[in-house]
């Protein structure tokens, strides 16, 4: 289902690109950069001491706009999307952790409109909202953890600990992830126009809505992840 939710969003927007360079008109494209944070919601409920904490990132989004009606737009294309995060242990557990570094493409579907300005008739300051949704593919994740070696107990009854770095194989994928994903999105920008080319900074809220496991023991809450993105950014209008 996820699966072919995402293919139909690559649908939609080869579509909207191929639709809007026929026309040539009221069309742009842009190309923007920045940091993410991103927070896990994930249960813990059954492990003592546990948290999960939201990670940075880098952020990088290609996107196609074309305006459809008056200040009224559509507008997708695709992003790269580092959506890191880390478990760590407290109170007397303090100084085990697991840091994840993952790597996602994501293809949003969004619709929107220009609340000031309209930088396709005119130039100055513009501001516009928009929301939809998203596709992702889970691209890579990387796990940089300190763990305690149980058969080295010291006199003060602590451990000493060791450091593993790996990158987790999704060909086996033991851990029962899940690569294909959706969810809600929602954009604000704020830019400057300038004759064919924009300047903008843009903010990006991804809410998922997929469990990232593919299996989940009954009664247990779903776990999700949702991401804040704030980039800097260009657009050239056709």
């Amino acid at each position: 289902m996820v699966k072919k939710t995402i293919q139909a969003l690559g649908v939609v927007a080869i579509l909207l690109t191929s639709s809007a360079t026929k026309a040539q008109t009221k069309f742009k494209v842009g190309i923007d950069a920045g940091y993410t944070h991103t927070t896990l919601h994930a249960d813990v409920s059954g492990l003592v001491d546990s948290k999960y904490t939201g990670r940075g990132g880098f952020g990088t989004n290609i996107s196609a706009e074309m305006n459809v009606w008056k200040t009224l737009f559509v507008s997708s294309g695709v992003s790269f999307i580092q959506r890191n995060y880390k478990f760590e242990r407290t109170n007397s557990r303090q100084g085990w952790y697991t840091k994840f570094d993952n790597e996602f493409l994501s293809v949003p579907v969004l619709v929107g409109g220009y609340l000031i300005n309209n930088p396709y008739e005119t130039d100055g300051i513009w501001l516009k909202v928009a929301g939809g949704v998203y596709g992702e593919y889970w691209l890579s994740q990387k796990r940089d953890g300190q763990y305690p070696v149980f058969s080295e107990l010291q006199p003060d009854g602590s451990y000493n600990y060791t450091q593993v770095s790996e990158k987790y194989d999704f060909k086996k994928n033991e851990n029962e992830l899940e690569r294909f994903a959706f969810g809600l999105q929602g954009q604000a920008q704020l830019g400057y126009a300038l004759k064919t080319f924009d300047v903008y900074l843009g903010y990006n809220y991804l809410y998922g809505l997929t469990d990232s496991n593919k299996y989940r023991i009954s009664g247990s809450k779903k776990t999700t992840r949702d991401s804040h993105m704030l980039t800097l950014g260009v657009g050239y209008k056709f």
